[in-house]
């Protein structure tokens, strides 16, 4: 256990949320629907890529401020030229990126967390939006004591400010915080930023979520390990 730390942010992209099993569910009921064959695994890993590559143009002023919302979105207009077999009408679009409104979370969470909560104010960190955060954790029946999202922060992560003002909204310092994800460049600018960082081994096979070499100040098997360390 780590003396002095009063707040969990959780990083849920990938982290706590699987979105490959929502998006790629959605790509093929959609190409089942119009009896076509599509590559639901390569759709839907180019629409994560692509959302933060143009994360990145936002972050740079490159590109108008968007919540993640409006990036997906965005993407998947380039991925219906990319995907001309499924014929992607607007309302198709429209209605696809609703699947990241539908994420799961891994069977080792929920107990997780509710420990977790009983010590430590637990509270999601996310780029994502908060209409993103807020359904998926209604349709996996989770709770947090409180969802950030970078769209409210005016900065989003890695920026240093977006971790900092996290730990000040609360009610905490940063080296009373901990940064809680399975992607090293995610920790590693929270650590930069002054957190305390737990590094969760992660479940998808995802760009940025392997090969940690980074000294963490927790590495944890899974969120029932870390719970362990932590309480």
């Amino acid at each position: 256990m780590i003396e002095g730390i009063k707040a969990l942010t959780f990083d849920v992209g990938g982290s706590i949320f699987d979105w490959q099993t929502a998006t790629r569910g959605a790509v093929r009921e959609l190409a089942q629907a119009r009896n076509v064959a599509v590559d639901d695994a390569a759709f839907a890993s180019t629409w994560r890529r692509r959302m933060f590559e143009q994360l990145a143009e936002v972050r740079s002023g490159a590109r108008p401020w968007q919540n993640a919302d409006q990036i997906h979105r965005a993407v998947l207009d380039e991925l219906a030229e990319q995907f001309p077999v499924l014929k992607l009408t607007v309302a198709d679009r429209d209605q696809l990126n609703r699947a990241w409104h539908r994420m799961g979370v891994w069977e080792d969470v929920p107990d997780a967390l509710l420990r977790l909560r009983e010590r430590y104010v637990v509270a999601i960190l996310t780029v994502l939006s908060l209409s993103i955060v807020v359904d998926s954790s209604k349709h996996a029946g989770i709770d947090w004591d409180a969802c950030l999202s970078c769209e409210f922060l005016g900065v989003y992560k890695p920026e240093a400010a977006a971790y900092q003002t996290a730990a000040r909204l609360l009610g905490a310092e940063p080296e009373e915080t901990m940064m809680v994800a399975v992607h090293p460049p995610d920790l590693a600018a929270a650590a930069k930023a002054g957190l305390k960082t737990a590094y969760v081994k992660p479940k998808l096979k995802e760009a940025g979520s392997r090969g940690a070499t980074d000294a963490f100040d927790i590495r944890a098997e899974d969120y029932r390990d870390l719970a362990r360390q932590l309480c």
